[in-house]
């Protein structure tokens, strides 16, 4: 139990907490920040359920806040969290069939219609550049094969004359 937990601890006791120190002014508030998140880390028995929920928990507007507009940063975000909040630029990814709208959405008329709102949430967060991107192949959770994707349903209610497409050529090693 707590393999993120003790992971941050040794990383904290092999010269990070020095860092901290002789680098940040605040760094009694960071290394306080740390010892949080080490306590959080501890409910979880593997890392990638940690990080899962770190990703999820991760307060997109606080960042905002603090940071200026000089600031050159890339936030990851859910479109739930970005709900509010506009950006220069805004990539949309996984946009296929089944995963947005999810499956579950798809044959519910309630539930479709709510991921059609969240899609124009997320299109609506850019001021300047909006890039909406799906995979022709995707790996598939627990298959031995790849799984070809249809684009979303959505991408086909956005009129051809707003649209730019492209499409990446594939590297030579797949063929």
């Amino acid at each position: 139990r707590g393999k993120a937990a003790e992971m941050i601890r040794i990383t904290l006791e092999g010269l990070y907490e020095d860092y901290l120190q002789e680098t940040f002014a605040n760094a009694s508030q960071r290394l306080e920040e740390i010892i949080q998140l080490t306590h959080f880390s501890q409910q979880f028995t593997a890392l990638d359920e940690f990080l899962t929920q770190l990703a999820l928990l991760s307060n997109v507007e606080a960042e905002e806040q603090n940071a200026t507009r000089d600031d050159e940063q890339i936030k990851l975000s859910s479109i739930h969290q970005a709900k509010g909040l506009e950006y220069a630029v805004v990539f949309v990814i996984m946009l296929c069939d089944g995963l947005f709208p999810s499956h579950r959405s798809i044959d519910r008329p309630a539930s479709l219609e709510e991921e059609r709102r969240l899609f124009y949430v997320a299109v609506t967060r850019a001021k300047k550049e909006l890039y909406l991107t799906y995979p022709l192949i995707r790996m598939t959770r627990g298959m031995t094969n790849d799984a070809m994707q249809q684009p979303s349903r959505f991408l086909e209610e956005i009129p051809a004359s707003l649209l730019d497409e492209w499409s990446l050529k594939s590297p030579s090693y797949y063929g």
